[in-house]
């Protein structure tokens, strides 16, 4: 799971109102983004940072890279903007911007997420209004150390058919704020992925 979508999940289910920064970095067999593999690397790494501040204003980056050697196969993205608690319900809005490696487009993304307990609903458009992304995700705690996180996402192309894509994602907590994740997803196009991550982040 990307770590805006992890920040964003935080956010929209607890808005804070103290500051806090905190980085982050990790590896995994695969990056997926909504279905679909984007490096054909056999391991790429990442790393992130995130500042959360009062009255639910967050802003962050995070990249990837398949090679350290061919920045092609990267990805940055920047991302920010506010979630509003609402009792038990918690309204997000933001905006995302992509900067992609080799012949990959670039893009920007704004958002709408509206949560209530574990459940998250969102909704993303391009800078262009070429295509809808909508999202709804559920996490529940399995026990005290571990979670799992469900995902269906519809894509709404303007010139094309829709597409979905699930995941189903199993995180387990370990010591020195280490989180070990399984990944298991499936796009109506490419089929199933399996993807395996360590990731580590840091309190500042």
């Amino acid at each position: 799971m990307s770590k805006y979508l992890l920040l964003l999940s935080a956010l929209v289910l607890a808005v804070p109102s103290y500051a806090e920064l905190t980085t982050n970095m990790g590896a995994a067999t695969k990056y997926m983004f909504r279905g679909v593999k984007q490096s054909d690397a056999d391991i790429t790494i990442n790393a992130g940072a995130d500042y959360v501040g009062p009255y639910g204003f967050y802003a962050g980056a995070w990249a990837y890279t398949g090679s350290i050697e061919d920045f092609d196969t990267s990805e940055a993205n920047a991302y920010g903007g506010f979630a509003y608690s609402l009792g038990n319900m918690a309204l997000g809005l933001g905006i995302i911007g992509y900067e992609r490696g080799g012949d990959k487009l670039d893009n920007t993304e704004y958002n709408v997420n509206l949560a209530w307990n574990a459940y998250r609903l969102s909704a993303y458009q391009d800078e262009d209004e070429t295509y809808v992304y909508k999202e709804l995700a559920a996490n529940y705690d399995i026990w005290d150390e571990a979670g799992i996180a469900l995902k269906a996402g519809l894509l709404t192309p303007e010139e094309s058919r829709e597409l979905w894509d699930y995941s189903i994602s199993v995180v387990m907590a370990m010591p020195s704020n280490v989180d070990f994740e399984v990944q298991l997803t499936n796009q109506q196009q490419k089929g199933y992925s399996l993807v395996f991550g360590l990731s580590q982040q840091f309190d500042w």
